[in-house]
This record gives structure tokens, C-alpha cells and sequence, in this order.
């Protein structure tokens, strides 16, 4: 039987006014009233049920109070609304719930809060009852200082980057064309599908996954041993997962995986979550890339994009020796002509006359350039002979120095100091008995 024929069927089925009668009166006698001890109770509708779950809620304890708790998940919609979820860890669990600040309140914030502050907001517990949710309505919010989480992210962040393991020094270039590419990531995750669909589309090659868990208490022990695992194995590694909360993303900041993605050999590309998603792996590898489908594009080429630029350079090659070609035929033809005997004589004396030129040229510019250095080795003579410190010792004046000190004030002089006095034709040693500071002449 073809599916249209069954769903033909299906749908006479329940079109029969017989049926019709049969399923309304069982869910009149059946479904709005239930026999318990003897008494009808009715049943209730699901509207019923958030409706008294509502009224359950609106009391004194959940209406205009402040509640305490870090902010996480935090989404500015177009309308002004903010929604976003506080969390609050105790004892190893992590307790959390959503919230939401309707546009007049929000556009009313002294503050802009982002993921990982700490905040107190005032405001009531409400019910969303068509989803039968509950949120936290927030009317007031007011900065308490920074989260826990947050505050390890920053921790770790400064230790590791005192080890040295985000610098750029130590980063690996991506291969232009690997053969195999390693993927440590969820086997059912988002992330996979994304990133081989990118690869077989693109660049068919090998991918090798290494499984791991992308969240929880132990991902980054997974994680960090994916990639020990397949080190080595491939040509490039995407470390990554989708999309998801502060939680979800924050294994890709713990040490351990840091650590592991700056042991690897093999160059590795972290893609975490969506463009706006930073984490501390972003940091450590080689390349990050704003989601797993960027970083597919990252590692491979295009197949289209190669298939037109080979054939651009084909083309160009080809032009290049078809002009080269033809040049070479003009030369020859030029140089088939030059043989005649007529032209032959006349180009010979032509290089004769060229020569004789140039040789002329070249002596006048070599005696000119002769002359001038001797002009100039003369001029820096005279200017020597003028700064020798001999010459004015030839007109009576005298050098005076001890232990190859040059004195030239008497201020310099001491009493009893044995000097030596330099004249044009020798010299003579001196003793300093008596210091005048006054001239002579």
C-alpha cells in the first residue's frame, strides 16, 4: 500500500460520522469526569493546571523580592527586552533560573551587564502560562561584583598566560593542503555534521574524529585526551563543538585542555560555539575560528576557487610563450637582416665611432675626478696641519701634563704635583709650588 493511499484512508477514517460519535462520546464520558471513591472529579484542562500553578506562585515569598546569582546566557532581544538566567553554585551542583527584564525596566539600567557579573535583581516570580514556565521578572538590577565562574575564567587566564601559552610566538601555520584532518569533538554533536558536510563539499579528504563529551564535569578530561589521542595522526586538528550556554562552552577554558592543545604538534584550530563565543582554547591554538563550519572553511580550499585559479595561470602561461615565442621570431628576423654585408660595415663602424666616444668620455671623467680629490686631499691637509697642537708651540707656547692628563686651566694644577712641561724642541719636568689665579700678561 502507497503511502498516499494510507493517508487517504486515515483521513475517511476520521471523517466517518459513525467514528465521529464513538471518539466524542468516549471523550465526553471518559475524559472530562473520573470515578475516584465513589465521587466524580473532573479533569482538569492544561490551562487549569498553569493557572493554579500561577496562583500557587503569586505569594508574599516570590513577589518583590531581591535574588542574588551570576549572570549567564544573557540575550538582548530587538524589542529592548533582556532575557537571560542567574546561576548559583553550591556543593558541586549548579543551580540556575531564567529570568527576564521588559524593556522600561531594562532601558533603565545604570550598568550594561554581561555574562559572568554578579547582580541582585528585584522582582517577582511570574508564569508563563501558555508554556507553563516559570521566570524570574526583573524590575531592578544592581552589580554585586564579578561571578565565581567568571572570576576562575580570569585566574586561569592570567596564570596561563604567564606560562607563556597564548603567545603568538609559539602559534604553527595551518597546511595549505591537508590530507587528513582530525576532529575532536561530540560524535553526535551539531559540530561534526557541520564541519564534514563544509569538508566533503569543499575539499574531500580524510577526517579522523576522536570522540569526546563537549560539557559537563569531566569534558575537559575528555577533550584534552581526544587530542593527545589523535596528535600526530593528521595533517591539522579542529578542536570545537556548536553553540550553548556559558556552562556548555565552559570546559573549552579549563588548563587541562589549554595545556593539551599547546602540546600538540600538529597546528589546531579552535572552533567553539558561534562568533560571539570566546573561550581560553581560542586563545591557545593556532587559529580560532568563529564557528565549526568557519573552521572547516579554514582548513581546506576551495575545489572551485583552485579549478579557477589553474586555470588563470594556465591561461597565463600560455599567453606568456605564445608572446615569447613571437618575440623570438622578430629577434631572428632582425638578426637575418642584420647579416647583409651593407649594413654589416655600417653597424661596425658605428660601434667603432661609439667607442671612441666613450673612451674619450671615460678619460676626461677620470682626470676630472683625479683632479678633484687632489684639490680636496689638499684642502683636508691644510685644515690638519692648521689643528696640529705643535704649531703654536713653535711661537713660544707650551703643553703642560702629568700621567697623560692635558691641563688647561691653572685651576686644575695642585700644589707639590710634579708636571711635565712640553716644548716645540723637548720638554722639561716641573713641580707646582705656587698657584696664581690671575694673568701674568
Amino acid at each position: 500500500m502507497t503511502n498516499q493511499n494510507r493517508n487517504r484512508q486515515i483521513s475517511d477514517y476520521w471523517q466517518d460520522d459513525d467514528h465521529k460519535i464513538r471518539v466524542g462520546s468516549y471523550s465526553e464520558n471518559n475524559l472530562s469526569t473520573k470515578e475516584n471513591n465513589g465521587e466524580t472529579e473532573k479533569v482538569k484542562k492544561v490551562s487549569e493546571i498553569s493557572a493554579i500553578i500561577k496562583k500557587l506562585l503569586d505569594n508574599e515569598q516570590l513577589c518583590s523580592v531581591w535574588m542574588e546569582g551570576e549572570i549567564t546566557n544573557l540575550r538582548a532581544h530587538a524589542s529592548g527586552h533582556l532575557y537571560y538566567s542567574l546561576i548559583e553554585i553550591r556543593n558541586n551542583r549548579t543551580y540556575t533560573i531564567n529570568c527576564v527584564m521588559w524593556r522600561t525596566a531594562a532601558s533603565e539600567l545604570p550598568f550594561k551587564p554581561v555574562n559572568g557579573d554578579l547582580v541582585r535583581v528585584f522582582g517577582s516570580v511570574d508564569v508563563y502560562e501558555p508554556h507553563g514556565k516559570y521566570q524570574f521578572v526583573s524590575r531592578l538590577m544592581q552589580t554585586s561584583g564579578t561571578g565565581d565562574k567568571y572570576l576562575l575564567i580570569l585566574k586561569w587566564k592570567e596564570e596561563l598566560s604567564k606560562e607563556g601559552l597564548f603567545s603568538e610566538i609559539r602559534k604553527k601555520p595551518l597546511p595549505r593542503f591537508p590530507a587528513k584532518i582530525g576532529l575532536v569533538t561530540s560524535a553526535g554533536g551539531a559540530a561534526r555534521r557541520d564541519i564534514e558536510n563544509v569538508i566533503s563539499r569543499r575539499f574531500p579528504v580524510e577526517i579522523i574524529l576522536s570522540h569526546a563529551s563537549v560539557q559537563g564535569d569531566k569534558a575537559h578530561l575528555e577533550i584534552a585526551s581526544a587530542l593527545h589521542a589523535i596528535d600526530g595522526m593528521t595533517d591539522v586538528i579542529i578542536i570545537g563543538r556548536g553553540g550553548g550556554s556559558f556552562e556548555d562552552l565552559f570546559a573549552f577554558n579549563h588548563p587541562d585542555v589549554v595545556r593539551a592543545i599547546t602540546r600538540c604538534k600538529t597546528p589546531v584550530v579552535s572552533a567553539v560555539g558561534h562568533e560571539i563565543d570566546y573561550t581560553l582554547s581560542d586563545f591557545a591554538a593556532d587559529v580560532r575560528a568563529p564557528t565549526p563550519s568557519a573552521a572547516a572553511e579554514l582548513v581546506v580550499p576551495d575545489m572551485e576557487e583552485l579549478r579557477k585559479e589553474l586555470g588563470y595561470f594556465r591561461n597565463l602561461i600560455e599567453k606568456s610563450l605564445l608572446s615569447g615565442l613571437e618575440n623570438e621570431r622578430e629577434r631572428l628576423e632582425s638578426i637575418k637582416l642584420g647579416f647583409h654585408p651593407g649594413r654589416l660595415e655600417r653597424r661596425l663602424n658605428f660601434e667603432n665611432e661609439k667607442t671612441d666616444e666613450m673612451t674619450t668620455r671615460l678619460k676626461r671623467g677620470i682626470e676630472s675626478s683625479l683632479r678633484n680629490r687632489r684639490i680636496f686631499l689638499e684642502a683636508l691637509n691644510s685644515r690638519l696641519s692648521s689643528s696640529n697642537p705643535k704649531n703654536p708651540m713653535k711661537n713660544g707656547f707650551c703643553l703642560i701634563e702629568s700621567g697623560g692628563k692635558i691641563y688647561s686651566s691653572v685651576n686644575d694644577l695642585s700644589l707639590g704635583e710634579s708636571v711635565i712641561i712640553n716644548f716645540n724642541d723637548g720638554y722639561a719636568d716641573a713641580k707646582i709650588e705656587a698657584v696664581y689665579n690671575e694673568k701674568k700678561l
